[in-house]
């Protein structure tokens, strides 16, 4: 029989409340002193009801088997996400240091009205994308008669006028420390650094955390865990790695560098290059995704808060027996299946 203290269940399952627009019961109600008997209340259980998200940002629909806790579980793959990283975007690319390319940040808007994403292909990304950003930039980044860019993966300031259109976010900010590297933001941030200042985002690579979908309705800054349940290449089986909530993104399935790796069972280590950044992924609907809901935690997001807290989170939630009954259940929805 699980039980657990009212302190654990606190920091795991603070403010129980169901996710806006689901159609089950009200929030679950426990005892106020004493053990708590989960099994008894329904919490250590892996029955739930499947619910299947609105469409949103063209990723179509994504699915979880919701629990009577208000925590969600899904299968889906697991993708590298180095937003958060102070080495993620360079001017210069892999000749500077950077971990991924400047054109999977932008969209470039040109004064005949087009527009596209520089991750459209190999050859815009290398050609046409850089090619255009340095005509744009030495234009000074808002001049209708050159171009914009609107940055969506590094930090950006100001607007443009471009073909009709308001373009934001057109000038790229760069990091105070003079390396050329600009600021890699996160949704997750600590308020006591300014917006300017790498610190105030949640590192990808020393933080384990999650990216989700803005309509997912899964609050930034709470915790979950993470588990490659087949697959796994290290010897022996991979551990579930707890992390929390870091960033918004187009689908449920993207980590840290730092949680992908971990969920393979991979050493962590701040030497990632271009060479060894995409380890951590794993293409199939493998991974068991549980997100635990509850209320955002204060920060610092550093290392060590979210190891502690997630961990302490995991637990309370019901920890590895829990998540054991999870995988053995018939029932766990693919996140973007039908």
């Amino acid at each position: 029989m699980r039980k657990l203290s009212i302190a654990a269940l606190v920091l795991g399952l603070a403010a129980c409340t169901l996710p806006s627009g689901t159609q089950r019961g009200g929030p679950v109600t426990v005892a106020t002193s004493g053990p708590i008997d989960l099994e008894a209340v329904g919490l250590g259980s892996c029955d739930g009801t499947i619910e299947v998200k609105a469409e949103g940002n063209g990723a179509g629909e994504h699915r979880f088997l919701g629990l009577r806790d208000g925590s969600l579980v899904t299968m889906a793959p697991m993708r590298v996400n180095v937003d958060g990283s102070d080495r993620a975007y360079h001017p210069t690319n892999a000749e500077a240091g950077a971990i991924i390319h400047l054109c999977n940040a932008g969209k470039v808007y040109l004064p005949d009205g087009t527009s596209y994403h520089g991750s459209k292909s190999n050859a815009v990304c290398t050609g046409q994308f850089m090619d255009d950003v340095a005509r744009i930039r030495e234009a000074g980044w808002d001049d209708p008669e050159v171009g914009a860019v609107n940055w969506y993966g590094i930090l950006g300031e100001g607007t443009a006028r471009i073909a009709g259109r308001t373009i934001r976010n057109v000038k790229p900010v760069e990091q105070r420390d003079g390396s050329g590297f600009f600021i890699s933001p996160t949704a997750l941030a600590d308020d006591r650094f300014r917006e300017d200042d790498q610190r105030r985002y949640v590192d990808a690579l020393r933080v384990s955390h999650a990216v989700v979908r803005r309509d997912s309705e899964i609050p930034l800054g709470t915790f979950g865990v993470a588990w490659r349940t087949k697959g796994c290449a290290t010897a022996g089986r991979c551990k579930p790695i707890p992390f929390i909530v870091g960033d918004i993104g187009p689908r449920i399935g993207e980590g840290s560098v730092a949680l992908t790796r971990a969920v393979n069972g991979l050493p962590a280590t701040l030497d990632i290059n271009r060479r060894n950044r995409f380890s951590g992924n794993v293409a199939g609907d493998d991974v068991m995704w549980v997100f635990f809901g509850g209320v955002k935690a204060p920060g610092p997001y550093d290392q060590a808060m979210v190891r502690e807290k997630a961990s302490e989170a995991f637990e309370a939630w019901g920890g590895l027996s829990r998540l054991e009954r999870c995988a053995r259940g018939t029932d766990v929805p693919v996140a973007h299946g039908r």
